[in-house]
């Protein structure tokens, strides 16, 4: 664990662990696991359940890992930095990827016809089936309102039946989300779902079972709604999220030189793409079943004529994925960005249009800056011509990101925007959401985003159940005379470039914004300082990770808990420190 301290000494507190660590894993895995239990539990920052769990969990795959790495040089300046923010990044390993042509001077653009149609995107869903209502909300555990973590005879805050700030997702909560959709949109063209299902129970997801029985059942309801008419009715095409994986985040490399024994077959994930297969049956064809097991979790769907939808498994670029930090250094991970290239020249060859969707966005602070710079030149290439929008979760907020052209960052040179969509769960501090989008249906460019949500701090005022509502259209709220936008004109990345001038301009429509990422949940941290709206623009233009200003850590976001209004604490799998509910 490491406290804050300066840049120098934190990196050299950082690589120093490492050294200790690379030596331990050469004792037997059973003894390494047991001293780095000890001593997680030592500091008394972590409950002692969750560091036995996590490291149980986790070490052997980072015991194997970890003896092929330089930590003294790049591999473990790299990782100190992706994971703890605790070295300054190293740079860019350079990699230029090779196009099959070379982009067309001309190319041909379709036009509008003034038609419309609509698409539904869930993301992070992060069901509990273990959520009890009026249990503890505030617990000594990274998620709440479970019985196993309350004390009946004194607790704080109990648990609604329709969710906690603190905690997952009810299934009773994620019933009503699915039964109001058809009441605001009965003729959804398609649904995307970016990933995450199960719960933020990152300490306990062996055996395999466990995990991929929540998965099952997920699909299993999702299928009665998407698949049956006067329900949602419409396909569903999902992303692989870092929750899927049991243990969490792991996803291995094909040519890794690393073995695994027969005794850890599971760490291979084929069981994980075989499930993902067959619970996806019915949303895709054969062939896109077969690109799953075969190509990672990633592949491709025609979810209308002149569209193709590309899914891809980004966990290969996940700072919290180990096999990533394995030496010598893949560019490619399971060849996912040749396989990506490969789709877009066909698209760009057919004059398709191309949506792209997955769970961590690439200018996420938790996408490795190497696989976000390679990922970035392949949407320069293939911009704004064949690539008409970009699709993600992973963050549980509502927020874009906009990719640029010749690493300018200005209005001229904004070639795609990409769109990541709030949380279903309400964890951490944001309220429920989800977001429809209005697509021409001509040129597949975004015409309006529009998120819904139910405001769970008003639950106990739900007189039949959650009140799901508007929450904001992106068009209505950031067209301003400094963003101005015709009638007609989509919602262009030229476009999201200049609110982000107009929020520099106006601080009042950065403060709108940073209200709508949050889903409008009254707990969410303030973002009142220089520094933090800084870091906010900066976040916006950022469609690769190495243009972030921010490079918040996230496993030890705060070694001093609890936190301050004003820090964020990151949602994602790991950051067990900061969050304890209990004190």
């Amino acid at each position: 664990m490491f406290e804050s301290q300066t840049p120098v000494m934190s990196c050299s507190s950082c690589i120093s662990a490492m050294q200790v660590v690379k030596r331990m894993s050469y004792l037997s895995e059973s003894l390494l696991i047991n001293s780095l239990v000890k001593l997680c539990q030592r500091t008394d920052k972590v409950d002692h359940e969750v560091c036995q769990g996590t490291i149980e969990e986790q070490a052997p795959v980072l015991r194997k890992v970890i003896k092929t790495m330089d930590v003294s040089g790049r591999d473990g300046h790299l990782l100190c930095a992706a994971v703890l923010n605790a070295c300054p990044y190293p740079d860019i390993l350079r990699w230029n990827i090779s196009f099959p042509k070379a982009k067309p001077l001309r190319p041909t653009l379709k036009s509008s016809q003034g038609r419309y149609l609509s698409v539904i995107q869930l993301s992070d869903w992060h069901v509990d089936p273990y959520y009890e209502p009026g249990s503890e909300v505030q617990c000594n555990k990274p998620i709440c309102c479970r019985s196993s973590y309350t004390d009946y005879s004194n607790i704080t805050t109990p648990a609604s039946l329709w969710g906690a700030y603190n905690c997952d997702t009810p299934i009773s909560l994620i019933e009503s989300m699915l039964e109001y959709i058809p009441t605001i949109e009965p003729n959804l063209a398609f649904g995307m779902l970016t990933g995450d299902l199960p719960p933020h129970e990152v300490w306990s997801t062996l055996p395999i079972n466990k995990t991929q029985g929540v998965q099952d059942d997920a699909y299993r309801l999702l299928h009665a709604h998407f698949d049956s008419f006067p329900l949602i009715n419409t396909m569903l095409y999902p992303s692989v999220g870092n929750h899927e994986s049991a243990p969490t985040n792991v996803f291995p490399l094909k040519h890794s030189r690393i073995k695994i024994e027969a005794s850890k077959n599971y760490l291979n994930m084929r069981w994980l793409y075989k499930s993902l297969s067959e619970s996806w049956k019915g949303w895709l064809g054969s062939e896109a079943l077969a690109q799953v097991e075969r190509n990672s979790g990633s592949y491709t769907v025609k979810p209308v004529r002149g569209l193709k939808l590309i899914s891809l498994n980004t966990n290969f670029c996940y700072t919290l994925n180990w096999w990533l930090y394995e030496n010598p250094h893949t560019y490619d991970p399971n060849g996912i960005l040749s396989w990506l290239v490969r789709q877009l020249q066909q698209s760009e060859d057919e004059e398709e249009r191309v949506w792209i969707m997955g769970h961590v966005a690439p200018g996420d602070e938790t996408c490795l800056h190497d696989y976000s710079n390679y990922y970035h030149q392949i949407v320069e290439r293939y911009s704004p011509h064949v690539i008409a929008g970009q699709f993600f979760g992973h963050t549980h907020k509502d927020e874009f990101q906009v990719s640029y052209k010749h690493q300018t960052q200005t209005a001229s040179n904004a070639i795609s925007t990409v769109y990541i969509a709030p949380s279903v769960t309400p964890y951490l501090n944001t309220n429920p959401a989800f977001r429809i989008y209005k697509v021409d249906a001509d040129t597949f460019e975004v015409y309006d985003a529009i998120t819904y949500y139910a405001q769970l701090n008003a639950s106990s005022e739900w007189k039949y159940g959650p009140v799901w509502e508007k929450e904001y259209s992106a068009r209505e709220a950031f067209t301003t005379p400094l963003s101005p936008l015709s009638a007609k004109s989509p919602l262009t990345a030229a476009w999201w470039h200049n609110v982000t001038e107009a929020m520099v301009s106006d601080p009042s429509l950065l403060d709108t914004y940073w209200k709508y990422r949050s889903s409008s949940a009254p707990v969410a941290r303030l973002c009142d300082s220089e520094e933090c709206r800084a870091n906010a623009i900066c976040t916006l233009r950022a469609g690769k990770s190495e243009q972030r200003c921010d490079y918040i850590s996230d496993v030890l976001s705060s070694t001093n808990p609890p936190p301050s209004p004003n820090k964020e604490i990151c949602p994602c799998s790991l950051d067990i420190v900061s969050i304890r509910h209990d004190l």
